[in-house]
């Protein structure tokens, strides 16, 4: 009987609409909504020489672009969704950020940027990759130093 009470009560039956209207929408990036990526391992280079440290991030025409970060053999792995997973098929402009040291103190502390000045922007890098589907997506970033 309680429980007949508590569903047909005038307080509760609002909420349990928005509560099954709210599980009905969709979910934008879940499920098989989401664009197709390709695996994308690539290298830096920076005068020839690898990259030991710092991070790769590239923007697509549109949608969501991809991050990874470059080991101390200058390799990366890209990821959009899930680690790894890639990144979005097409052209990517692409930043690298490479700083010495760690932030320290309530400022953040003083840190040496590794990279030109104009590789932490994708706007200004002039670095691009193509990523396909079906293929090897091993792009190889060359920076030049100043």
């Amino acid at each position: 009987m309680i429980h007949r009470r508590l569903w047909a009560s005038d307080n509760l039956r609002p909420w349990l609409i928005v509560a099954v209207a709210v599980a009905l929408v969709p979910c934008p990036g879940c499920g098989g909504n989401t664009p197709e990526v390709a695996p994308v391992e690539g290298k830096v280079l920076i005068s020839g020489q690898p990259l030991t440290t710092g991070r790769i991030i590239t923007t697509p025409a549109a949608g969501r672009g991809a991050t990874g970060y470059i080991q101390q053999d200058g390799t990366f792995e890209l990821s959009t969704y899930g680690e790894g997973d890639g990144a979005l098929l097409g052209t990517h402009s692409v930043a690298v950020l490479a700083y010495e040291g760690t932030p320290s103190g309530p400022e953040g502390g003083a840190r040496k940027l590794l990279v030109p000045e104009r590789y932490i922007n994708d706007m200004t890098s002039g670095l691009t990759i193509e990523v396909k589907a079906d293929e090897d997506n091993v792009p190889v970033i060359e920076l030049t130093s100043p």
